[in-house]
């Protein structure tokens, strides 16, 4: 079957793909929201170089369906360690990976590490990943904590910090919970690591009905909130992340910030999967335009931007109206780009958002497309005030 009809047959559900050459060696391992949508988006014109030289390579593309997009990311780790697909090798921007480290502490802690750092823990570490990205792994680790909680502290204080205070940790510093007891709270975060979330609910379903027999109901109801999450647990990581979810990879959202034309800046945010990447905000000055003129602005940040060799995006926001996407959409196809525009501005009455697009998208994502508006404001207002600032100095 080609490639193609395969992936229409691909679901509309989280899960990881798996890309094959024609030896059949696994050369990348992706999670994603919307499988269908996702692997559809690699068969896109104005891919970066990389990708394509990637997806020449490509005769095959398999999938595992999960329940969540938490799930995804945990197996997407597991995968790549597993295969070591060579187009996976470096995350973004050429960072070293990111790790779960378990200490072998009395009471062990959870913590992130470097790939870089690896070679000064102990002898055998209890590791889970690599992962690609650090916000992501960040987010699902706070988002296991509410469910299960534990200590984070490189040094144990004497008492319990704020993390205690809120419920996120059991306190073990002021023996608030037994050896015993904390241990197995670990071993349950590991077992979401290793895939095992059903044993995870399962053992608390046991406490439960132990507790109501016993009377503790205070102590049930708190474990009946943990059973509940769980199984909610695909809302809860899509609103952990304040993303909804999106079949956009890469989002590059673009805003102008001046004062008649003076001070002129322009910004640049960039949201993958979701969730900002703020090492890949750019900012800059208005070079060619004198006086207030947005829409040639626009036009020469994003000018500017294409000439960079950097990662194309799957769809590029606007904050601004026809104008402003109509300009951004002649720059893409004089550089033979095929990538959607959208503009996102306020109505005449500046009380409700109007959505102009150059293409037919998904309107599912309006609310991350307010998120990615919002955030390329702030962004270029604070360079353009930065900027005025200097020029008050004496």
């Amino acid at each position: 079957m080609e490639i193609n009809e395969k992936i229409k047959n691909f679901p509309d559900s989280p899960g990881v793909y798996l890309m094959q050459n024609k030896s059949g060696e696994i050369i990348y391992v992706g999670k994603a929201t919307s499988l269908k949508e996702r692997v559809r988006s690699y068969y896109n014109t104005g891919l970066e170089s990389k990708t394509q030289k990637q997806m020449q390579e490509v005769v095959d593309i398999e999938f595992r369906q999960t329940d969540s997009p938490l799930d995804a990311l945990f197996l997407e780790a597991q995968l790549i360690k597993k295969y070591s697909p060579k187009y996976n090798i470096k995350e973004r921007d050429d960072k070293s990976r990111i790790y779960v480290h378990i200490t072998r502490d009395k009471y062990p802690r959870i913590e992130l590490i470097r790939e870089t750092d690896l070679q000064h823990l102990e002898k055998s570490p209890v590791l889970y990943g690599p992962f690609l990205s650090t916000k992501s792994v960040s987010d699902a680790l706070e988002l296991i904590r509410k469910i299960i909680p534990f200590r984070s502290c490189r040094v144990m204080p004497k008492k319990k910090c704020l993390y205690g205070y809120i419920g996120l940790c059991d306190a073990p510093c002021e023996r608030r919970i037994l050896v015993a007891d904390y241990k197995k709270n670990v071993r349950s975060v590991r077992d979401f690591f290793e895939g095992k979330k059903s044993k995870v609910l399962s053992a608390l379903k046991k406490e439960l009905k132990q507790s109501a027999k016993n009377l503790q109901y205070e102590k049930a109801a708190k474990i009946r909130d943990k059973i509940y999450a769980l199984n909610h647990i695909k809302q809860m990581f899509i609103i952990s992340r304040d993303n909804p979810v999106t079949v956009f990879n890469r989002i590059e959202g673009y805003d102008i910030s001046n004062i008649s034309g003076a001070y002129a800046v322009g910004s640049m945010v960039v949201f993958i999967d979701g969730v900002s990447e703020k090492s890949e905000y750019r900012k800059f000055k208005i070079k060619s335009i004198n006086g207030a003129n947005d829409t040639a602005m626009i036009k020469e940040v994003l000018t500017r931007r294409i000439r960079n060799d950097w990662p194309m995006p799957d769809i590029i926001l606007i904050d601004g109206g026809r104008g402003q996407v109509n300009i951004a959409t002649e720059v893409l196809k004089k550089l033979s780009l095929n990538i959607p525009v959208i503009g996102l501005a306020k109505g005449p009455d500046r009380k409700k958002d109007e959505l102009i697009t150059s293409q037919v998208i998904p309107r599912k994502d309006i609310l991350l497309f307010k998120q990615v508006r919002d955030e390329a404001h702030r962004f270029a207002k604070g360079y353009y005030e930065k900027l005025h600032r200097k020029t008050l100095k004496p």
